[in-house]
């Protein structure tokens, strides 16, 4: 679990030290860039914990219900609710305008999108054509 200090520290300097770790995140120019930088600076946790609120934000943006929401991702509704009412107020504006934006510029359903049908409607059976792809990929093909 993420360990947060009991120590307080001045509100300036808090603010300085946002102002570097935003300083840092800029330096990446590169998705590669940023993996490495997220691996270094964030935990696993601190990770998972941050590309969830990304994508429930994101699904609540595409329409998903707070169910299906909660199922894929593995969240609590009291974590859906309160993102929810966090974009209402006008939280996370360049995140839904980014992917507002995006969405439509995917050839093919997103990750995220294919992910949901997956976990709904369940995996199709273990065979035929369309695992061999799957298969070659992760190198289980005889």
């Amino acid at each position: 679990m993420t360990h947060i200090s009991r120590k307080k520290i001045k509100k300036d300097v808090a603010e300085e030290l946002a102002d570097q770790f935003l300083t840092f995140l800029s330096l990446a120019r590169t998705k590669q860039d940023a993996r490495i930088l997220a691996r270094e600076l964030l935990s696993q946790t601190e990770r998972v914990m941050l590309a969830k609120r990304l994508a429930v934000v994101v699904l609540l943006v595409r329409g998903y219900t707070f169910e299906q929401i909660e199922e894929t991702l593995g969240v609590t509704r009291q974590t859906v609710v309160r993102l929810w009412r966090e974009t209402k107020d006008g939280r996370y504006e360049k995140i839904i305008r980014y992917a507002r934006k995006h969405t439509g510029h995917f050839k093919h359903e997103s990750f995220l999108d294919a992910f949901i049908k997956v976990i709904h409607l369940g995996m199709p059976p273990r065979a035929g054509k369309r695992w061999q792809q799957l298969d070659k990929l992760m190198g289980l093909a005889g």
